[in-house]
């Protein structure tokens, strides 16, 4: 049972543990009360539908996202591909607010978004944002949108089950990519 934090960020600690283990499908009021020991009344003070719930859970998935890129970008010296860099380690769970957890409840909110077709915007929004701050990173626009495209790209194969690289394979590529991102590495 979650005692910490408001009841509101129970509730979606609450609800997020449910989805990754069972799916968006799966979740209800009644099993967020059951996790959280909070009423269903109270828990619909907070949250009016399962959408409204379920909206909270995508916003605060981009939140975390997009909190742990400024960190990791703000411990970079180098402006040169910094934003680029930083998209590359918080993609691959380097961030403090993403990883395993992260990742999984970013597999189940993303299969799901067919289910909730307005939150699409949610996501459409957060990939403008990420792709216009890539294109003016310093590097050839067409280079870090490739860097960004071929993250996201393993990403979703290994949250989907799709395909899991070698270790040493999946640490090459993203020191590869990296590599990518330095200056000494820029083409005249």
């Amino acid at each position: 049972m979650a005692k910490r934090g408001t009841a509101r960020e129970r509730i979606l600690t609450a609800a997020e543990e449910i989805v990754v283990k069972d799916g968006v499908s799966t979740l209800t009021f009644d099993k967020v009360a059951e996790v959280t020991g909070l009423s269903k009344g109270g828990i619909l003070y907070h949250f009016a539908s399962k959408d409204a719930l379920v909206r909270a859970m995508v916003e605060r998935f981009v939140y975390r996202f997009e909190t742990g890129l400024a960190g990791l970008e703000g411990t970079d010296a180098e402006p040169h591909g910094r934003y680029t860099r930083a998209y590359v380690a918080a993609t691959m769970g380097d961030a403090a607010s993403t990883g395993d957890q992260y990742d999984r409840l970013g597999a189940s909110i993303t299969a799901a978004l067919s289910n909730f077709p307005d939150l699409l915007e949610i996501v459409h929004q957060q990939n403008i944002r990420c792709q216009a701050a890539v294109e003016k990173d310093g590097l050839d626009p067409v280079e870090a949108t490739i860097i960004r495209l071929a993250m996201e790209g393993m990403w979703m194969a290994e949250v989907f089950n799709v395909m899991h690289l070698d270790p040493a394979m999946k640490q090459a590529v993203i020191e590869r990519l990296i590599t990518r991102t330095r200056p000494e590495s820029a083409k005249p």
